[in-house]
């Protein structure tokens, strides 16, 4: 009797009856998780587009009016993209043209400034010509002075008989 008290005390308890709740937990746990994993794969915009010939003819058959909104949806969205990309296009070529105006208009600027001290320089030239010959007037007499400086230029004679067309401003700069 006692060895029987004692195999009894080694066995394990039987196991206990699990109850409905458990059983509905777990269908309801698996219910839940293929609900949202529907609700994902609904709303996936890369589940409408697959090539997977399989849920393609399932899509058409059983869900026809999504499968063609979500393929006019995305045709939407290509068309747009497109247009994207050509704006995008017309951007980058029209930056380019900006930047090659403004290096265009960079080397004019840099050639006016070039040409302007030239100018400055003649007109500084003429202006010291003019400032000689005024001299060398109160010096000589008239016909002392047209035989002492002898032109062979139009702008000469201008500046010798203090014309008015003798203006710095109107004076050409050939050389």
């Amino acid at each position: 009797m006692t060895e029987e008290k004692t195999e009894k005390s080694s066995n394990p308890a039987a196991p206990k009856s699990r109850g409905a709740f458990y059983y509905i937990d777990g269908i309801l746990v698996r219910l839940s998780l293929l609900v949202i994993i529907v609700a994902l794969l609904w709303n996936w915009d890369g589940f409408w587009r697959t090539d997977i010939k399989f849920l393609t003819d399932i899509q058409k058959t059983y869900f026809p009016i999504k499968y063609e909104a979500e393929h006019l949806k995305i045709a939407a969205l290509d068309e747009k993209s497109s247009l994207f990309t050509k704006m995008n296009e017309r951007i980058v070529k029209y930056e380019q043209e900006k930047n090659q105006s403004l290096k265009a208009l960079q080397a004019v600027e840099e050639e006016l400034v070039a040409v302007n001290k030239k100018a400055a320089v003649l007109l500084s030239h003429y202006d010291t010509s003019l400032r000689i010959i005024n001299q060398l007037q109160r010096k000589f007499s008239p016909d002392e002075f047209e035989e002492a400086l002898q032109c062979n230029s139009a702008e000469c004679e201008n500046i010798v008989k203090l014309n008015p067309e003798a203006d710095p401003e109107s004076y050409s700069f050939q050389e």
